[in-house]
């Protein structure tokens, strides 16, 4: 199944960026990502986007590691970090989506 993570960082640095990056390779060695921006809607963020080709079973890992309380559908859902606990500490803002 082809995913897509939406992911938004608390801060304009791309080092912290790349560390977020690093933690999810961590989870889920098999993604690429698109270049980084800043994010247009939240001041003080950016974002990128994880793609890549997963079984169901490394989805339900995945998605039980990044955060512990999703929103949604399992092939559409969010989480935010104000009520949640995310796979990293910068991480603002998580969509996934499974297709």
């Amino acid at each position: 199944m082809k995913i897509r993570l939406h992911v938004v960082v608390d801060q304009e640095d791309e080092a912290v960026v790349e560390l977020v990056q690093n933690a999810l390779n961590e989870i889920c060695s098999k993604m690429s990502y698109s270049p980084s921006r800043l994010q247009p809607s939240l001041a003080g963020c950016m974002e990128f986007y994880a793609t890549g080709e997963l079984n169901e079973k490394e989805i339900d890992h995945l998605l039980s590691e990044l955060n512990n309380d999703w929103d949604g559908e399992v092939d559409d859902c969010q989480a935010y970090s104000f009520n949640t606990t995310m796979f990293h500490p910068n991480v603002y803002y998580l969509q996934f989506q499974s297709f």
